[in-house]
């Protein structure tokens, strides 16, 4: 018998790897802002002084009438951003320094609980990253990019090594991911899928182009590999009596945020969330940045735990309260 989809599912965003040393939307804006290929461009010096928003200027540039000198600095310097990234991934607790492994350890139980026996299991992220490629690996179950081979072995001496643009892979054309999509989903894995693509994939027709900007629909839907990804995130929160842990996503994408309110109102999803904020706060936060869909977000809120991971899993390994309930409400409730 074929494994059942488990209740459990995690989405992260960009404030989950903030953890780990990760840029947020505005980090990433500095590094697109400093990098020589942009102070060069008066260009793109006036539309980021103006814009502070990377992916909306990502998307102006390359939508845009610009001449093509332009569009290859802005892909340079985003480039060259995501490898700074990369480094942190790269250097994230070297072996003789252990400071940080709690956060590390703290990320690593929360992916591990989310297996149930015998069950298919799914983590789906918006981060182009590798944090969790080099960092996490499943103990109670393989975690496995559907379709997309890993880089490395995590935690291993290969996963310390930078990227080559050599080892880019390419992501499957619509012919294959037809042949075998069902066949893959059907593995007891633990399915990590990166909605917007990852660095280090090219695209189907060989470019180095990855999902920014703020057309994702489009882009997303020029990529039959990410369009195959958001028709699995849509499936699986559709299935009745979902659980779904949300860490480090500011609801900035609406195509998402759909998906997501359509789950609440007509299938019962249920939301938990980890945030530092307050949560009237959070709400305020959430309706002014999706005024259509953050309201019915809002309802289906379940669990709410005011903490960051600095908090929830502290350096001297005490177990926390904020902990405890997380695992009550979410993992066992």
């Amino acid at each position: 018998m074929a494994p059942q989809i488990s209740k459990n599912i995690l989405l992260t965003g960009a404030g989950f790897t903030k953890n780990f040393g990760g840029f947020v939307a505005t980090e990433m804006w500095e590094k697109i802002f400093n990098c020589s290929e942009v102070q060069n461009s008066p260009v793109l010096i006036n539309i980021l002084r103006n814009d502070f928003d990377y992916e909306s200027v990502y998307h102006k540039i390359f939508d845009g009438d610009y001449p093509e000198k332009v569009k290859d600095a802005i892909n340079s310097a985003m480039l060259l951003a995501y490898r700074k990234l990369e480094k942190i991934g790269q250097d994230y607790i070297p072996a003789t320094d252990n400071s940080r492994s709690h956060i590390l350890s703290g990320a690593t139980k929360i992916v591990d609980l989310l297996y149930q026996n015998n069950q298919k299991t799914f983590f789906f992220t918006l981060n182009q990253d590798l944090f969790i490629e080099r960092l996490i690996s499943g103990i109670r179950l393989p975690i496995s990019t559907p379709m997309m081979e890993r880089f490395f072995i995590p935690n291993s001496i290969e996963s310390k090594l930078s990227l080559d643009n050599n080892n880019f892979k390419i992501v499957p054309n619509k012919e294959k991911i037809d042949s075998e999509k069902e066949k893959i989903l059907q593995k007891n894995e633990l399915h990590y899928i990166k909605l917007h693509g990852s660095f280090g994939w090219k695209s189907s027709d060989g470019s180095n182009k990855m999902v920014i900007g703020r057309n994702k629909e489009k882009q997303i839907a020029n990529e039959h590999l990410l369009l195959w990804y958001f028709s699995v995130f849509e499936r699986v929160l559709f299935q009745p009596g979902r659980k779904l842990l949300i860490i480090g996503y500011g609801f900035r994408d609406i195509h998402i945020n759909e998906i997501i309110a359509e789950a609440v109102e007509n299938h019962g999803l249920k939301l938990y969330i980890i945030s530092p904020t307050a949560p009237n706060t959070f709400k305020e936060g959430l309706i002014k940045a999706d005024s259509d869909n953050g309201q019915m977000i809002f309802q289906g809120l379940s669990g709410y735990i005011r903490t960051n991971f600095q908090d929830l899993f502290p350096s001297n390994g005490n177990e926390t309260d904020g902990w405890r309930e997380l695992k009550e409400i979410f993992f066992t409730g």
